[in-house]
């Protein structure tokens, strides 16, 4: 019986976590499969080694585990929302939040540090890597900083139902392309060029987390509170495509980036 319970109980945690999932199963798994294209031979070669699988298969392992006994220290709520004073730079609990910990981890493991720990530290943290990159880039999971005055509570409707903001952008992958398998969404995004992704790819977390900050301020100007989505101009629901478009490359982009450096 108490076996019973612990698996209900997990079950329990796996259907709480899934609506808590930032750019839901799909975005997470878009970016990690665009990084896996991007990834030197050296680099996938080691993910490989440690994650016995592909990047995009543990895309969403963080938000699997977050509410499960043993796992709240690590996939921690904090960590999947930007939300910090980025003048505060490398101070504070670096634990709680995405930007800090991709940061520590990457310079915890570059340079061959990465040699000298146990296999299952290694993949573990590539494991929060693959989730944490592509979190720090979804529109719903940005909310600050203080003198940019973000409107938290804002919602349009899709099929009659009120959706919120937060909840849209999560599901903004399959809300604009419902029959598009992984492969499209891939090909339909990883469209930037080598230049592109060399200057998306320039400073550090801490850089990127404040730029998509600023640009996370144009996305409320998207649409009216309770607007229907399917009633929108092409035009507007183009923007909206468009920066999901550019957030979900980008996020795997980085993250390519940063695994390519800690295996360099």
């Amino acid at each position: 019986m108490k076996t019973l319970r612990n698996l209900t109980l997990l079950l329990l945690a796996l259907v709480v976590s899934q609506s808590a999932m930032a750019w839901g199963k799909w975005g997470h798994r878009i970016s990690a499969y665009i990084a896996e294209q991007h990834l030197t031979e050296k680099a996938n070669s080691e993910c490989r080694r440690y994650l016995k699988h592909t990047l995009p298969y543990h895309a969403s392992w963080q938000d699997y585990w977050r509410n499960c006994e043993g796992f709240g220290e690590i996939c921690t709520a904090h960590s999947h929302y930007v939300n910090k004073d980025f003048s505060l730079r490398g101070k504070g609990n670096p634990d709680r939040d995405p930007v800090s910990r991709v940061d520590k981890i990457t310079r915890q493991m570059e340079k061959g540090q990465y040699l000298n720990m146990p296999d299952s530290i290694v993949a573990m943290n590539l494991k929060l890597l693959i989730h944490m990159v592509t979190d720090m880039h979804c529109p719903g999971h940005v909310t600050y900083p203080k003198e940019m005055n973000f409107p938290v509570k804002m919602s349009l409707k899709i099929g009659g139902k009120k959706v919120a903001r937060h909840k849209f952008w999560d599901g903004a992958p399959m809300y604009l392309h419902p029959k598009w398998r992984i492969e499209q969404f891939a090909k339909a995004y990883d469209t930037y060029s080598e230049k592109q992704i060399k200057k998306f790819c320039k400073g550090d977390p801490y850089k990127w987390g404040y730029a998509n900050a600023c640009k996370m301020v144009e996305t409320f100007d998207y649409w009216n509170e309770g607007e229907d989505f399917k009633k929108m101009s092409k035009e507007r629901r183009q923007v909206i495509e468009d920066m999901t478009h550019k957030q979900l490359a980008v996020g795997g982009y980085r993250l390519a980036h940063i695994l390519n450096r800690i295996f360099k």
